[in-house]
């Protein structure tokens, strides 16, 4: 696997930013804020709703409009949400937006794969982390088939999951269900999967078609929720 550097605030000015939501309150519960979605991702998830993020090309985004960004919104955005793509590819430029982040009075937030546990915990270990939205695709034997690529990451999004909860940090569990998932009982397996995590509760995101949530999807979790499978356990979003 590899990873980038970007540019560091260490002498480079630029980093690999593919694009900005300056206004959510969606992206970190009970929270305003904005988005920087870092190019670049080891996955190829065939229900991916960031497609554009995924190459990785050369870093363009000034280290400086970061900073111009947050100034002007301080007193009104409370927390700066990193997302992608796949940001923990980049740890040095993840790791210099988020010190600039909090230097200027935020809160950080993260959304990932959970690919990499080690840089992960040494992110989470470094900085006063919010909160971090992390992905289970699938269970174990179908995860390649949700995230398109051959090798297996499930033991390793697992071990995120646990070192999340040994650091404290609030977290979220979240799984985009999509088309393939409803075959052959692989929801089921991911079911199981996610309480054998030992997390109170996760989130299950629909995946979209056509840009609409995919209506077979939506009524194959109804049929769940019908059959007492989810209970408390998993929130619908």
């Amino acid at each position: 696997m590899f990873h980038g550097t970007g540019s560091t605030t260490a002498g480079r000015t630029l980093v690999p930013i593919g694009g900005v939501t300056p206004f959510s309150t969606l992206d970190c519960p009970g929270s305003i804020s904005c988005v920087f979605y870092f190019q670049g991702c080891p996955f190829r998830c065939p229900y991916c709703h960031n497609i554009e993020f995924q190459p990785v090309n050369p870093p363009a985004y000034k280290v400086s409009d970061f900073v111009e960004f947050l100034w002007p919104r301080k007193g009104f955005l409370e927390t700066v949400v990193f997302s992608g793509g796949e940001p923990l590819l980049f740890p040095e430029a993840l790791n210099d937006l988020t010190k600039l982040a909090v230097d200027e009075g935020f809160e950080v937030a993260l959304h990932t794969s959970g690919f990499e546990p080690e840089v992960l915990k040494e992110y989470v270990t470094e900085f006063p982390v919010k909160w971090v939205g992390i992905d289970l695709k699938a269970g174990l034997k179908d995860y390649c088939l949700a995230t398109g690529v051959k090798q297996n990451y499930f033991l390793q999004v697992v071990k995120s999951v646990h070192l999340l909860k040994d650091s404290g940090v609030p977290f979220e569990v979240r799984t985009t269900i999509f088309q393939d998932l409803l075959e052959g009982g692989r929801l089921d397996s991911l079911l199981k999967s996610a309480q054998n995590l030992g997390v109170e509760r996760t989130v299950w995101q629909v995946c979209c078609r056509g840009g609409r949530p995919d209506s077979d999807v939506e009524a194959r979790i109804v049929e769940f929720i019908h059959e007492g499978k989810l209970e408390a356990f998993v929130h619908v979003r």
